[in-house]
């Protein structure tokens, strides 16, 4: 074993929550915020290494177990992902839930103390770069939202950006307002999606899909709530609009309700609830049932860091043949600490793609001062 030959074990884990004030409100069908909040995990080692990851969605199984993760290896991050991840005898599959942020840190060390990047440890790799989607396009407080919306998807476009994500699920005729303003602006050579966070159920969602496939969206995100299944095979019956969704379900639920029954036409998981480990499980079983992954992203650069090492090992479904690319999601609303918590950063190339990370871990290297600034409270195991 590994841990045999190094010796290194596990001596302490930190929990840093970030906080951070916005200068104006943006919103959403659900939801206005003023502040961005963030968990970033930082794991030490005995021999002196730090990992880190972004989100922790089990947090309180962590805290009430920490001898799960303390005096361990890293190396055994897999049997720690499953210790962790597994429930008392008698509930769901379903709901067991991965700590992502923790699981990514301790891939973060393994790279780092083989000095690797994270990707060759995950598997193969089948890609160098990424095609982003802009994640954007949220309400904000202007006097008219069309135009609003239409100047900032121009801006966005202007940046070279080829395709982008917009907010929906606020009523179905101010919806088809905004987005044929938004495609009027962009013209039809961007591909644009469409999120409505859960906000209808399917038979108002079934009929604002009639009248948005005029606008030729890649998907539509969320247009029902995530357990409402029987929703969902309506509405895949009924549309023509590729179906996205999954991102609040744990490992278990994307596999039996989503994937296995091809439910969906992109899968959008989050790392921070089935973590790297989760992630590799998951591509293979969405390349043999022909599904694509298009990875949520809504953190911090270190979570960006490893999605983009998940996205460099999973399987291609056509790109060979000409089709449809990897979309990476490029999230690019306002989060005051987004970029600074790290000293790299992750931004397009001139051909508009983003590059995997190519040195030991994630490849990215924390900026103290940062976390510190934005660090509203510090947690530490050990």
């Amino acid at each position: 074993m590994l841990y045999e030959m190094t010796g290194m074990r596990i001596d302490e884990i930190r929990i840093h929550r970030l906080a951070g004030s916005l200068d104006r409100r943006f919103g959403w069908s659900l939801n206005w915020t003023t502040t961005r909040t963030g968990t970033l995990v930082e794991v030490r080692t005995s021999d002196g290494l730090t990992g880190w990851g972004d989100g922790l969605w089990a947090e309180a199984r962590l805290r009430a177990h920490p001898e799960l993760v303390l005096g361990r290896s890293p190396f055994d991050v897999e049997a720690i992902y499953d210790d962790l991840r597994t429930l008392p005898v008698g509930q769901r599959r379903r709901g067991a839930v991965a700590c992502g942020g923790l699981d990514a840190a301790l891939w973060d060390l393994y790279g780092q103390a083989l000095g690797v990047p994270v990707w060759k440890l995950l598997g193969r790799k089948v890609r160098d770069r990424v095609q982003p989607y802009l994640t954007a396009l949220y309400m904000q407080d202007w006097p008219d939202p069309q135009r609003g919306l239409a100047e900032e998807a121009l801006h966005w476009k202007s940046l070279g950006y080829r395709a982008m994500k917009m907010k929906v699920g606020y009523d179905p005729e101010q919806d088809v307002r905004l987005v044929r303003a938004v495609r009027e602006a962009i013209g039809p050579d961007v591909s644009l999606g469409v999120d409505a966070n859960c906000a209808y159920d399917s038979g108002t969602a079934l009929r604002l899909c009639g009248q948005l496939e005029a606008f030729d969206p890649m998907w539509f995100e969320e247009p029902v709530l995530a357990d409402d299944l029987a929703g969902y095979d309506r509405l895949r019956a009924g549309t023509r609009i590729p179906l996205a969704g999954g991102e609040t379900a744990t490992l278990d639920a994307l596999v039996l309700d989503y994937v296995q029954p091809r439910r969906v036409d992109v899968l959008q998981p989050e790392v921070e609830i089935i973590g790297l480990t989760g992630a590799r499980r998951l591509s293979y079983l969405c390349w043999l049932n022909r599904i694509r992954l298009a990875p949520h992203n809504w953190g911090t650069a270190v979570r960006t860091a490893a999605i983009l090492h998940w996205m460099a090992i999973t399987p291609p479904l056509t790109e060979a043949l000409g089709g449809a690319p990897q979309l990476f999601e490029f999230d690019q609303t306002a989060l005051p600490f987004r970029e600074a918590v790290i000293r790299e950063q992750f931004v397009p190339g001139d051909d508009g793609m983003l590059a995997i990370p190519n040195t030991p871990g994630l490849g990215v290297t924390a900026n103290a001062d940062e976390v510190a600034r934005f660090r509203v409270e510090e947690i530490v195991l050990r």
